[in-house]
């Protein structure tokens, strides 16, 4: 998958060839897309923007937006799959989906410094290491503003979207950031994917917001849904030895622990239906791409639960290891 992602990468940034001999390798290319670059006011930065667009017509409200970062590394894989989707031979199955992709110039899957400032928050007694120069950080709210009055209003007036269906998807720091969307714009999108989120980051920044988010959505109840996902290979089982530093490392960050307590704290939120997911054998790299298709259904079909009690609630769906659970009330 990540070859894939590198080679349709490459392909997108490549200039039209003379026309070559039907026998001759010829560059790949992504069908239905298209590439730019935005400078941004907000953040001062330049971003690669792709978008991939449905062949059908859109439907009377437009065409759910599907939003996800790191776009260099996941847009390409994903740009596929909502093809794929929109072409599936039974009619009843099909969605057209808008994907965009938020990436960054040049040929790199991942711009680990500007992805670290645009993906975090702001917390100025954030823990430093000692003798070593810190990554940028701080810049989440300035990356939303971008987001929210940049780039959606450009998308808007060039596709026909539908405001009420937009999702965002971000995987690592990505998902630290989508987290950080829903707590502190959570009108912004309809949908919110967070895959392997960094919710260890700043010794629990996310952790510290909750109650002030959770106040809020008392007084004015949500319309959104958040899935969670993580990889079953991401933190080591309780028993585990851990006899080498990496696998400290994955103990102390709780990946699937921080995940679980999140959706179980955040799952009697008015008007928020939270669902979690554990990619079996998944790692924190391959939990992206695996994650990019769960991402896709929620923003097409928006995953709605199918079992309601009486009053409204939405009971747990897909008790089985890794299955999706939903919960909240609508």
């Amino acid at each position: 998958m990540k070859r894939l992602a590198m080679a349709t990468i490459a392909a997108l940034a490549t200039p039209l060839a003379p026309a070559a001999a039907p026998h001759d390798w010829q560059p790949v290319t992504l069908p239905q897309a298209e590439q730019r670059i935005l400078h941004s006011t907000h953040t001062g930065r330049d971003y690669r923007i792709f978008v991939s667009q449905p062949r059908h017509a859109p439907p009377p409200s437009g065409y759910p937006v599907l939003y996800v970062l790191d776009g260099n590394a996941l847009f390409p894989s994903l740009a596929i799959q909502a093809q794929a989707l929109e072409a599936r031979p039974d009619p009843t199955l099909r969605n057209s989906v808008l994907v965009v992709g938020v990436g960054y110039p040049g040929e790199a899957l991942y711009d680990f410094k500007a992805r670290a400032e645009d993906y975090t928050p702001d917390a100025e007694d954030r823990q430093r290491l000692p003798d070593r120069e810190p990554p940028p950080y701080g810049g989440a709210e300035r990356f939303l503003d971008f987001l929210e009055s940049e780039l959606k209003p450009m998308i808007a007036a060039r596709h026909p979207v539908d405001p009420q269906r937009q999702t965002l998807f971000g995987h690592s720091y990505g998902g630290l950031f989508t987290l950080y969307a829903l707590l502190n714009r959570p009108q912004a999108f309809s949908g919110y994917v967070a895959a392997s989120p960094s919710i260890w980051w700043y010794q629990g920044y996310i952790e510290r917001t909750l109650t002030a988010f959770e106040t809020r959505a008392r007084q004015q109840p949500l319309d959104a849904r958040l899935l969670l996902t993580v990889g079953s290979a991401e933190e080591p089982a309780a028993d585990a030895p851990l006899t080498v530093p990496r696998q400290r490392h994955m103990a102390e960050r709780r990946m699937i622990g921080n995940a679980r307590d999140l959706a179980e704290r955040l799952e009697s939120t008015p008007g928020l239906e939270v669902g979690l997911r554990i990619n079996a054998g998944a790692n924190h790299g391959t939990n992206g791409q695996l994650s990019s298709v769960q991402a896709l259904e929620l923003a097409s079909s928006g995953m709605k639960p199918e079992t309601k009690t009486e009053d409204g609630s939405v009971t747990w769906l897909g008790e089985a290891p890794g299955g999706y659970r939903f919960r909240g009330m609508r």
